[in-house]
């Protein structure tokens, strides 16, 4: 793939490639606050209900890797504008929907747009902006993803409130016609890519029964039971699906996914560093609200007021990442970063009834800074160690591992706090009856539970910090980024 050397209006650009990864994290959110709503405008039980936000999950992250495979063979520009075309019409489709099933449907519709934003945001950072730009610019896609899903339940709340639940929907139609517009003044038109063999439709179909299973297995599996027929069978599913979708990409004349990438020691850490901080990052804010209001007694408005401290922090970590790059190096930074992961989540083991506001808020705000800092350099590391004509695919790969390790990192969390609950409750000869005639002693047991579900995010916390030992040399990033980025595989 030929890249040009020079792009016109690159602060119109980056602002682009931020709407698409800003509105792609935002419905990844936005409907949660407002599925009570949607439960009585439709008349669907709770459980029901979640698959409006479950169907966006399940098929955003199965989409990913399959159009950043696409966006390499027909080019950036079209994947994008479609996108938006796609995530616009689906939007509408929601605001409009009759029926339950026909929201659900929808849905799926819009995350197949979403997906085509997520999968190449950072795929063409990386190609159309300067060597010595992309740091701050990755760091400023990553502050408006985060800003997206931080925004979420904020905006969903109001528009929900002061109009009604199709707002949440009908306030992406005007904001995707910009969106496209804007593209297809700024984006350029790159050649597409000489193809040597047939487009992997069959390893698209294996990865997407692959993810969808898991995605499955997991949002549903503690509600359900992961003994029960449907998850066990999901599960099933994706081992099948696992084993065909290797099988197939390694021997496949142009696979959806170069296997060969993870022989290299610096791409396969790198990435695994990425999605054990989602893991943890996801896994330890679900249980937070949870701790805010069983433990420490907040409200859920005050709990959530909270929670936006590692959001703001997160932000501001990403866009100073991108400043530092160049001053320590990537290695310092990702180090620095998860030493500070760690030290939030030493301190999120020691909570307790008597834990103080300040701490909690220096903890969250330790939390949220130390994922927002490593991201920058991470994601660079990630994507300059991908040959050219492979962006778009090392892009989605990065996007859906960050997406699996979140919903990994909320299940793992959920059942490290269950099982602790249990033991604790069952070593101290805790019964019912002694939980409801001394509520004090709730207090003490859930927080005891609470300490050492997030004690496994200060395990992996720690297995991020030795895998950031292994990232490249200042050296060798600059190397990285130069015209021939990529090369380096």
């Amino acid at each position: 793939m030929e890249i040009p050397t020079e792009v016109k209006n690159q602060k119109l650009l980056l602002f682009a490639i931020s709407i698409a990864s800003f509105m792609s994290a935002l419905d990844s959110s936005i409907v949660n606050i407002a599925l009570p709503t949607i439960s009585l405008s439709f008349d669907v039980s709770t459980g029901l209900v979640s698959w409006v936000s479950t169907m966006y999950l399940l098929v955003l992250t199965s989409c990913l890797m399959i159009f950043g495979k696409l966006a390499d063979r027909i080019g950036f520009r079209r994947i994008f504008l479609g996108g938006f075309l796609v995530f616009s019409l689906g939007s509408l489709f929601c605001a409009l929907s009759p029926s339950f099933l026909a929201l659900v449907g929808s849905r799926a519709v819009q995350a197949v747009g979403g997906a085509m934003l997520g999968a190449i945001s950072m795929a063409m950072v990386s190609v159309f902006m300067p060597p010595g730009e992309r740091p701050k610019a990755i760091g400023f896609v990553v502050t408006m993803s985060s800003l997206g899903v931080a925004a979420g339940p904020f905006l969903g709340g109001i528009l929900t409130e002061l109009f009604t639940w199709h707002w949440i929907f009908l306030i992406n139609v005007p904001v995707g016609i910009l969106a496209c517009v804007l593209g297809a003044a700024v984006i350029p038109s790159l050649p597409a890519r000489e193809k040597t063999a047939k487009f992997d439709g069959q390893g698209a179909l294996y990865l997407f029964i692959m993810l969808a299973s898991l995605i499955y297995a997991l949002n549903l599996g503690v509600a359900l039971g992961f003994a029960s027929p449907s998850i066990l069978a999901a599960g099933v599913i994706f081992v099948a699906g696992t084993v065909l979708f290797i099988r197939r990409e390694r021997f496949a004349p142009d696979p959806l996914l170069d296997l060969q990438l993870y022989r290299q020691r610096d791409f396969l850490f790198a990435n695994l560093g990425a999605l054990l901080m989602m893991f943890a990052y996801c896994g330890s804010n679900f249980l937070l609200p949870f701790f805010l209001e069983y433990v420490q007694g907040m409200s859920t408005m005050v709990a959530g007021i909270f929670l936006t401290v590692p959001s703001v922090t997160l932000m501001i970590g990403g866009t100073m990442s991108g400043a530092l790059y160049h001053r320590f190096g990537p290695r310092k930074l990702c180090v620095g970063a998860s030493v500070i992961y760690l030290a939030s989540f030493l301190l999120l083991s020691t909570f307790g009834v008597a834990t103080s506001t300040a701490v909690i808020v220096l903890t969250l705000a330790l939390l949220g800074f130390g994922l927002g800092l490593y991201y920058s350099p991470n994601t660079s590391e990630i994507m300059c160690l991908a040959p050219r004509e492979k962006q778009g695919m090392v892009s989605s790969l990065a996007t859906t591992e960050r997406n699996a390790g979140a919903t990994v990192g909320i299940v793992i969390f959920e059942l490290a706090f269950i099982q602790s609950l249990i033991t604790i409750s069952s070593r101290e000869g805790l019964t019912e009856g002694a939980l409801v005639t001394q509520p004090q002693l709730v207090e003490a047991v859930l927080a005891s539970a609470f300490d050492l579900a997030f004690f496994v995010g200060a395990i992996v916390a720690f297995i991020v910090i030795i895998l950031s030992f292994f990232t490249p040399d200042p050296e060798n990033v600059e190397e990285c980024e130069g015209e021939e980025a990529g090369m380096m595989v």
